[in-house]
């Protein structure tokens, strides 16, 4: 069935409407670099005291769980793939745009308006997180635990292409902490059932099906993290889905006000 003349036109002026907030020029803002290096030198730190600490130990002990448990840990660890989580957030998209373009009130144009940003968001993190993890698993090329007897736990091959050496950092992680992190700053009520309920054990999971050391797992967490946060920014610039005050580095989420009766 075609789309009536009024719902396409209408269509187009929505993405008209967001091509336009993205292209927004946009103010300057509290510099990211000084504490983006302070964090990230204290990140390094913390992440070589838990590999010298716990990767050895953790990956011999991971071989030495039961079958069952092993097994069960397989299925779990499949909900940090990004596959998924792409569809829903193209589907949420998708949805919201066409929702908008049929809305009849203002409120519930603005509401569908603001579950589109809020999807883009979600998916632009995955986009950013999912290039970031190829990008640095290739670049440093770290054995996994596998082969942890035959050359190490700190056996390196730089910009290879092998499956095997892409231990550093976890894609699964930075994927499921990307997103829950996202969602969090979205409804920031949600960060805490969330991290616990659904991106732990994900994580876990990573190193007790032996793909990978703690060291990887922690440090998918803190890619993951930081690119939600990251991207937030850049959205909160733009006003869309997010905003952010001048002087800050923190976004805050978009809130709709209902119009109250007879105002």
């Amino acid at each position: 069935m075609r789309s009536s003349p009024d719902f396409a036109a209408q269509f187009r002026a929505d993405l008209l409407d967001l091509r336009a907030h993205w292209r927004r020029r946009v103010p300057p803002n509290a510099p990211l670099w000084p504490l983006a290096l302070g964090l990230t030198a204290v990140a390094l730190l913390a992440l070589a005291a838990v590999s010298v600490t716990f990767d050895v130990s953790a990956a011999r002990g991971a071989r030495a769980l039961p079958r069952e448990v092993i097994d069960v840990f397989r299925v779990v660890t499949r909900f940090g793939e990004s596959n998924w989580l792409f569809a829903l957030s193209i589907l949420t998209l998708a949805g919201a745009f066409f929702a908008r373009a049929k809305a009849v009130t203002r409120f519930s144009r603005a509401a569908f308006g603001l579950l589109a940003g809020q999807a883009l968001y979600v998916f632009a993190v995955l986009s950013v997180s999912g290039l970031a993890s190829q990008a640095i698993k290739h670049v440093i090329g770290r054995a996994r635990p596998p082969l942890l007897d035959k050359v190490g736990p700190y056996y390196f091959e730089m910009f290879s292409t092998t499956g095997i050496m892409a231990s550093f950092p976890s894609g699964h992680t930075i994927t499921v902490f990307a997103t829950t992190a996202a969602l969090g700053l979205i409804q920031p009520r949600w960060t805490a059932p969330l991290l616990l309920m659904f991106a732990l054990p994900v994580l876990a999971s990573r190193i007790i099906v032996g793909s990978h050391y703690p060291s990887d797992v922690c440090a998918g967490a803190l890619i993951g993290l930081a690119s939600a946060h990251l991207v937030a920014l850049v959205f909160a610039r733009r006003k869309i889905a997010f905003t952010v005050a001048p002087d800050s580095l923190w976004p805050r989420a978009r809130r709709l006000k209902p119009r109250r009766a007879g105002a």
